[in-house]
């Protein structure tokens, strides 16, 4: 049976455990929480009381205060009065909880310590209950406790030892550490195994089973087993994650070596300021535009001492304004070269900032438009010129590095300049008084759509681009960037309108070779050279997407890994030349045999993969059967036999990993050869 508990006992279970549910955050500085500071002294106070009792040999009233003890059912010397270790066990956790928010680690480091000497006393009560040991009774500390007084006044010890998750025994339980994770398997085992030995052992002397003395033996030995198997199979678990986390290292280390190289070999200049405007980084484009070294900038210079003189106030007035905002976007600035040049740039930037909102160190893209400011520039004259100087249009026509001409509103061409004359393909004169229907048929429906706000709005057009064929060129697509500004009469109204033209087809087509060219070196990047197959970086990409895409969806995916046998032998007596064209052999050979959706890649070496999506391992095996049976037929010059390969298939089984699916199809393979 439980037992009743005692009624102090009682109460000071409650003010404890309201005391501990008032440590938590939500209560501070409240009436709850200055409540919970004053639980803690009740609990001393009972617990203190008691133990002066026993000690002292008096009864100060506090026993039976609550409810009084029928006489035929007492069964200890002191009605109503808790036992001597639940005293114990109140004082030192109400003690515990008084320490345990002061700010001190020792107050801290001591209220863990109390909890903890608490929880082993109230241990061996619970031990006790588990065999039937009623000697322990015996003792006057645990005379008249209950098995629920033992398991509460536990089960508060662990909660005071759990409330700082941040500190102490929690902060390792709890880490997603290596080393948390060793605790969490372990502590399971540390606490069950010797209890339930412990029992199992009792259990068998009181059968007869074994004497003693074995069954202490047989108890060591069954717990050095178990915890040595224990011990073995984490260590086994640690190395394979420290495996891992070697080749995550690796892997990252690559990546952020890709990345310094996009950084610092970008087509555009990267740098960051600090809040001064001080260079904390700049990439080696901005420095080879600039021609400073980096010891030269970083730390030592500010942006605003790499500009021009007449881009030094305009710059200050933008940075605050940046630092405030956190972006700014296309900024033009003339910054000075180490020979003292000037460099026209464009400035994007965003601001980095802690987590208090503080600014700390800006973001910038730098670009070189010196050949889009020359283009501008040039514009800007030509138009200025129009505007002020009616009498040197026709000069300006004549010698503009622009196509330029003047429409009515019926987009009939009034004037128009050698230049533009060529890029429509027809002589200057053949324009006049023609609609843009009759000489740039072509474009004349998204000329009209762009002359439309000119014409109603007399809005500027300014640098827009236009993609269609001349009648010079019928068979070319032509990129042209082009402005158009309103003409208007003495009252304002719109009469007609200017433009100047700039054919940027080969400056497009520079663009895309640049776009098609950087696909290339992709390409390369992922092709093996010798076989033209894919390469293993290609491999990897192919294993994580179609991994995930049956993981996701599921149906098959196998892969087949084919190995040339005694392929040394070949290079040893016909030289690495004949080994390559043996191997590029067996490539076509494998490409002959697999779909279009099937990848075949290099491994390493005479090794081959291929990659079957929607395939089972019976479909794959008869492929590689084909193959081999295929390659058994056929004699490679200047061989004078066929040669042979062994294969390895495996199908990709629910819930593996990336890698497992190749390494089950490599030991196939090497079962294949071992055969």
């Amino acid at each position: 049976q439980l037992g009743a508990m005692a009624p102090a006992r009682a109460v000071a279970f409650v003010l404890a455990g309201a005391a501990l549910l008032l440590l938590h955050p939500g209560y501070d500085r409240t009436w709850w929480g200055r409540m919970g500071l004053v639980l803690p002294w009740f609990v001393l106070a009972i617990s203190a009381m008691t133990l002066a009792e026993y000690l002292l040999d008096l009864d100060l009233g506090i026993d039976e205060l609550l409810f009084r003890d029928p006489e035929d059912e007492v069964q200890t010397e002191h009605h109503g009065r808790m036992s001597v270790v639940g005293a114990l066990g109140f004082g030192m956790l109400g003690s515990a909880l008084l320490l345990i928010r002061l700010d001190s680690r020792t107050a801290h480091r001591g209220a863990r310590l109390m909890a903890l000497t608490t929880g082993m006393m109230l241990l061996m009560g619970l031990l006790s209950f588990l065999y039937g040991k009623s000697s322990l009774y015996a003792r006057p500390v645990f005379h008249g406790v209950a098995l629920h007084t033992f398991a509460a006044l536990l089960l508060l010890a662990i909660g005071i030892l759990a409330i700082q998750p941040a500190r102490g025994f929690k902060t390792l339980l709890a880490s997603a550490g290596a080393g948390g994770k060793l605790a969490r398997r372990l502590l399971p085992f540390a606490f069950v195994t010797p209890l339930a030995l412990g029992w199992l052992r009792m259990q068998g002397e009181q059968a007869g089973l074994f004497q003693a003395g074995i069954g202490v033996d047989l108890m060591v030995v069954t717990m050095v087993t178990i915890f040595v198997s224990l011990i073995w199979w984490n260590a086994r678990l640690v190395d394979v994650a420290d495996t891992k986390s070697r080749h995550a290292r690796a892997a990252l280390r690559e990546y952020a070596d890709e990345m310094v190289d996009l950084y610092e070999r970008a087509p555009c200049g990267y740098h960051s300021t600090d809040a001064d405007g001080v260079f904390v980084r700049i990439n080696d484009t901005e420095l080879s535009w600039l021609g400073y070294t980096r010891d030269e900038v970083v730390g030592k210079l500010k942006f605003r001492d790499l500009l021009t003189p007449e881009n030094t106030h305009f710059f200050e007035e933008t940075y605050r304004t940046f630092k405030s905002q956190g972006e700014v976007k296309d900024i033009e600035f003339e910054m000075r070269r180490k020979d003292g040049s000037v460099l026209p740039v464009s400035l994007s930037a965003t601001s980095v900032r802690d987590a208090a909102g503080r600014f700390v160190m800006s973001r910038s893209t730098v670009f070189d438009i010196t050949e889009r400011r020359l283009a501008r520039q040039a514009l800007a004259r030509v138009h200025e010129q129009v505007r002020l100087r009616l009498t040197e249009i026709e000069q300006i026509y004549r010698y503009a590095p622009v196509g330029l001409c003047n429409l009515d509103r019926e987009y009939r061409y009034l004037r128009i300049n050698e230049h533009m004359a060529q890029i429509n393909g027809s002589p200057p004169e053949a324009h006049i008084g023609k609609s843009i229907w009759e000489i740039v048929p072509h474009l004349a429906d998204q000329l009209t759509e762009i002359y439309r706000p000119v014409f109603e709005r007399g809005d500027p057009v300014i640098e827009v681009e236009i993609h269609g064929r001349t009648r010079q060129d019928p068979g070319t697509d032509h990129d042209f960037l082009a402005s158009y500004f309103p003409l208007k009469n003495g009252s304002g109204e719109v009469i007609g309108i200017t433009g100047a033209v700039l054919d940027i087809t080969e400056r497009k087509r520079t663009e895309q070779a640049l776009r098609d060219s950087e696909a290339a070196i992709r390409a390369l990047a992922l092709t093996d050279p010798l076989t033209g197959l894919a390469n293993r970086r290609r491999l990897d990409e192919a294993v994580r997407s179609e991994v995930h895409r049956v993981q996701r969806y599921g149906g098959h995916l196998s892969a087949v890994i084919a190995d040339l046998d005694h392929f040394n032998r070949i290079n040893d007596e016909h030289g690495h030349q004949v080994g390559d064209s043996v191997l590029h052999e067996f490539a076509c050979l494998i490409r002959a045999h697999c779909r279009d959706t099937d990848l075949v890649a290099r491994f390493g070496g005479e090794e081959f993969v291929i990659l079957m999506p929607e395939v089972g391992a019976t479909e794959a095996q008869a492929c590689a059967q084909r193959m081999r049976a295929t390659l058994a037929q056929r004699i490679i010059p200047p061989l004078t036999q066929p040669i042979t390969a062994s294969f390895g298939v495996a199908e990709y089984a629910p819930g593996e990993g990336e890698g497992s699916l190749l390494r089950r199809a490599d030991k196939a393979l090497y079962r294949g050869k071992a055969a």
